[in-house]
C-alpha cells in the first residue's frame, strides 16, 4: 500500500497469490498469499470495516472507500466466488495528475490542453471515453484544473475518486440500500443524485462514470445551458453515441450534439529506447457538431508519437468566435498563448495539481500580464503549495 508505483492490488481467493499493477512493469505476481479462508476473510471484513460498510454471506458484494480514499470492491466468502473471497483495491493517488504530468508523459499535447481550456472556459461538456484503467478518472480530474475559479461544479460519483483543487466545489456520493432482499430502502443512486444536483446551481457538473439513467438527466442539465463533463466505458466515439441512443440510456439523437467535446483514452505499446511499454494517449479528440457529424480538431499519429492538430474543421471554435464577437484568427492567437503558457509551467517544473490551477486562475484574473511575464522568463509570485 506503501509503495507509491503500485496501481491495484487483488487477491484472487484463498491458496491463490496476490497480484499488484505496477506502474512500470504492469501485472506482478507478489510472494504473499492468504493459507485459509478464515484468515482471508477477517481481513476483509476488517478492511470493509474500516470503510464503515458491512459485508456478510447476505450482502457479499461490496463497493467501498477505504481510508486514504483507496477505492475497495470485494466478492465474500465461496457466495459468488467459488474459490473464496476475492478483492480488489485500487489505490488513489495523495497528488493527483496535473494536466502538467499529463502533458509531460504524452497523453495529451499543449495545444490540445490549450484548446480544451478555451472549450472549458465557454462551458463547453466534455466526455472522456476509454477502457478499463485506460485514466479516464486521471484524465478528468486533471482537466478540472482548467476550470475558472469560482465556478461551483458538483461532482457526482458511485465511489470517491476525483480530487478537484478548486473552493467551490461539493462532492456527492452514491449509496447502497440498507434494505433486505430486493428492496431499495435508503439506496442513493447516480439518477437521484444528478437530479438532486440540478437543485444547486451547479456551473458546472461532472459525472463520474454514465451508464444508466443518469445520463438522461445529464443531458437534461445540459439543454438547460448547464456545463457538464463525464466518462464512459467505449472504445470510440461511434460506439458511445450507439451505447447513448440505446436502452438504458435512451438519449434522443436530437440531444447528442449537447455533448460538445469528445477525448477518447486508450493504453497502447510503444516501443522506446529500444524497450516497449504502455503508454495512455488521448487517441482522438472530436467535436460533435450535430449527430453524426463528427470533427476531428486532434488525432494522435501512433508512428511518430505525437498529436496533429487541425483547429480549421474545428465548429466549437465558430461557435465561440460568434459568441465572443471576434475573429477565429484570435481564438487561434489565444490558444497559441495559453499553449506557451503550460510550456512555461512544463519548463519551470511546476507541476503540482494545486500550483498548477493557482497559475491557471491568475491566468483567468490577468491574461495579458501572466502571458508578457511568461514571454519574459520571469517568475509568477503566485502562492504556490510550497509556500502555503
Amino acid at each position: 500500500m506503501r509503495d507509491p508505483n503500485i496501481e491495484d492490488i487483488s487477491c484472487d481467493g484463498v491458496k491463490k497469490p496476490v497480484y499488484v499493477w505496477h506502474r512500470n512493469f504492469e501485472s506482478i505476481e507478489a510472494n504473499v498469499e492468504f493459507e485459509s479462508d478464515e484468515i482471508l476473510d477477517n481481513t476483509v471484513v476488517k478492511l470493509v470495516h474500516m470503510s464503515g460498510k458491512h459485508v456478510s454471506s447476505a450482502f457479499p458484494i461490496v463497493d467501498a472507500s477505504l481510508p486514504g480514499k483507496h477505492r475497495l470492491a470485494v466478492c465474500y466468502r465461496r457466495e459468488v466466488t467459488p474459490f473464496g473471497t476475492a478483492f480488489t483495491i485500487r489505490k488513489f493517488r495523495e497528488d493527483p495528475y496535473s494536466i502538467i504530468d499529463l502533458i509531460n508523459i504524452g497523453t495529451f499535447s499543449e495545444e490540445m490542453a490549450a484548446y480544451i481550456w478555451m472549450c472549458l472556459e465557454n462551458r463547453a461538456s466534455i466526455m472522456v471515453l476509454g477502457g478499463t484503467a485506460a485514466g479516464k478518472t486521471t484524465a478528468l480530474n486533471a482537466l478540472a484544473c482548467l476550470i475558472k475559479p469560482g465556478s461551483k461544479i458538483i461532482t457526482i460519483e458511485e465511489t470517491a475518486e476525483l480530487n478537484l483543487p478548486l473552493e467551490n466545489w461539493v462532492s456527492l456520493i452514491a449509496r447502497q440500500s440498507y434494505g433486505l432482499g430486493g428492496s431499495n430502502v435508503g439506496e442513493v443512486a447516480l439518477f437521484d443524485l444528478v437530479k438532486t444536483s440540478m437543485r444547486h446551481r451547479p456551473d458546472i457538473l461532472v459525472v463520474g462514470e454514465i451508464r444508466g439513467q443518469e445520463a438522461y438527466v445529464l443531458f437534461q442539465a445540459l439543454a438547460t445551458g448547464h456545463g457538464g463533463m463525464c466518462t464512459m466505458h467505449a472504445e470510440n466515439l461511434d460506439s458511445a453515441v450507439k451505447r447513448l441512443t440505446q436502452k438504458p440510456m435512451e438519449i434522443s439523437p436530437a440531444y447528442i450534439p449537447l455533448m460538445n467535446v469528445v477525448l477518447s483514452i486508450q493504453r497502447v505499446h510503444l516501443t522506446k529506447n529500444n524497450e516497449k511499454r504502455a503508454y495512455r494517449r488521448v487517441i482522438t479528440c472530436s467535436e460533435i457538431a450535430d449527430y453524426e457529424d463528427y470533427r476531428e480538431p486532434f488525432k494522435w499519429h501512433p508512428g511518430r508519437d505525437e498529436h496533429d492538430a487541425n483547429l480549421q474543421q474545428s465548429a466549437m471554435l465558430s461557435s465561440i468566435a460568434e459568441k465572443q464577437g471576434v475573429d477565429r484568427t484570435a481564438l487561434y492567437e489565444e490558444i497559441r498563448r495559453r499553449g506557451e503558457v503550460l510550456h512555461w509551467m512544463r519548463e519551470r517544473n511546476i507541476r503540482s495539481y494545486k500550483d498548477v490551477a493557482a497559475i491557471i486562475a491568475e491566468y483567468y484574473a490577468r491574461p495579458k500580464q501572466i502571458y508578457e511575464k511568461v514571454i519574459a522568463g520571469e517568475e509568477l509570485r503566485v502562492a504556490t503549495s510550497k509556500e502555503a
